[in-house]
């Protein structure tokens, strides 16, 4: 198995994709890589699925890992780090799109945010990394790579739903072609966190929110993907001003379940 980048370590790659897969993250960056710089209330206007709450308690996030910063006249940027994401985000909606296709028209911030969610719980990296050297592994190996053994069950349940690996009938696990496929990404992630230009800045980071369930907002998300302007999405039949234009590497350059 040859997809696994060969500098790359495992346990810093899930913290790689623990900066980055909180929900909401890429409509944001997205977002204000779109319009260059917004005040929170304009931002909060470009995306109205999501929480005025949950907003505003993101952004100090961002800033600390240096994706965002805020200038003097209380407006957010994104980094050049943030815009070096374009490789990333470009292979992962790419992975997304072709290993879990659908008929109903999608955003590609949303493809991308699905993605980043299959591949941020913990350990799901260390266990790929593993089963890449060690193919057809057994549930102990894989237990003892987990953090919280008592849970490896479930997790890699969670990773056999995800279609990254499966079980054979010996009790064994293997990677299916889904999880071989993200070579891409890994290296992709690998560089991109290699070559960070903008150091985290020291901010207090709040309380992180209660994730939002199916809700009001939860709904009108789902429905953006048939609602919005063409750009960060793949069809858009209506157009909608409020929803910026789609982030491609040829512009200007830049889901936890």
């Amino acid at each position: 198995m040859t997809f696994w980048p060969t500098d790359a370590d495992p346990g810093h790659l899930e913290q790689t994709l623990a900066r980055l897969s909180p929900r909401w993250t890429t409509w944001t960056l997205l977002t204000l890589q779109r319009h260059d710089h917004l005040r929170l209330s304009e931002l909060g206007r470009a995306l109205p699925w999501i929480s005025g709450t949950a907003l505003s308690q993101q952004m100090p996030r961002l800033q600390h890992h240096g994706l965002v910063v805020r200038t003097g006249r209380g407006q957010y940027q994104v980094t050049d780090t943030a815009r070096q994401l374009a490789p990333v985000f470009k292979v992962l909606s790419s992975w997304e799109s072709t290993r879990f296709p659908t008929d109903r028209p999608t955003a590609e911030a949303e493809r991308i945010e699905t993605a980043l969610a299959r591949l941020r719980p913990r350990d799901t990296t260390t266990v790929l990394h593993f089963l890449a050297q060690h193919p057809r592994a057994s549930f102990t190996e894989l237990q003892q790579r987990i953090g919280r053994p008592r849970s490896a069950y479930a997790r890699l349940q969670r990773m056999q739903a995800d279609a990254l690996l499966a079980r054979t009938g010996h009790g064994r696990y293997e990677l299916t072609e889904t999880g071989a496929a993200l070579g891409p990404v890994y290296e992709a992630l690998n560089t991109w966190s290699a070559n960070r230009t903008t150091a985290p800045a020291p901010v207090h980071i709040a309380a992180p929110v209660v994730q939002e369930t199916v809700s009001t907002r939860a709904t009108a998300a789902l429905r953006r993907t048939t609602t919005a302007v063409q750009g960060l999405f793949s069809h858009a039949p209506t157009p909608e001003s409020a929803v910026p234009a789609a982030w491609t590497t040829a512009s200007r350059p830049l889901h936890t379940r």
